[in-house]
């Protein structure tokens, strides 16, 4: 029997189960690094941040369904660019999440189709999002749906940067010939 999978907006009624799989989203990021550690509250926090930007008319939230249930989401935003930059708004796809059992089917991908459309219909020509460096299955997943590297983000730790012989303790003294 084929999987019916149905990709359509999300209505108010599907935002808890919504916050359900961004924390399932957010406990693969946290096993990924420890950088991504949630705050004690970080459900509840994110959960009202998905309720007001649910309400902007610049936001289009996805879900896939089956049979009843959520098996994934897709939270997307149309964010003004930079004004020293022709094009002027951009789209971003913020957080998308599929569950593990419904992965290599196609959700995302579909998910992505709606996405674009709705990114075409508010002119928008790029699509920017951001992937986890260490996340080596979306960054895969991503570019096999045509996302090239675009900007690299680094990181610098204080903490484990006094930990460190830093390179900024060491001084170079540099004279200039005469």
């Amino acid at each position: 029997m084929a999987i019916r999978i149905e990709i359509r907006d999300a209505t108010a009624k599907d935002l808890s189960e919504v916050a359900d799989l961004w924390e399932m989203l957010a406990r693969h990021h946290e096993n990924l690094s420890p950088h991504f550690s949630l705050a004690w509250d970080g459900k509840r926090k994110w959960s009202k941040y998905l309720k007001k930007k649910f309400s902007e008319i610049s936001t289009k939230l996805i879900v896939a369904e089956e049979n009843g249930k959520l098996v994934g989401f897709m939270l997307c935003m149309l964010s003004p660019n930079a004004p020293v930059y022709k094009e002027r708004k951009i789209g971003i796809v913020s957080d998308v999440y599929v569950l593990e059992e419904r992965r290599m089917k196609g959700v995302g991908r579909e998910m992505l189709n709606f996405a674009v459309k709705w990114f075409r219909k508010n002119r928008v020509r790029t699509v920017q999002l951001f992937v986890a460096h260490d996340n080596m299955a979306a960054r895969a997943v991503w570019h096999q749906l045509g996302f090239e590297p675009f900007m690299i983000y680094k990181r610098l730790d204080l903490d484990r940067l006094e930990e460190k012989a830093s390179p900024l303790r060491k001084r170079t003294i540099i004279r200039r010939k005469k």
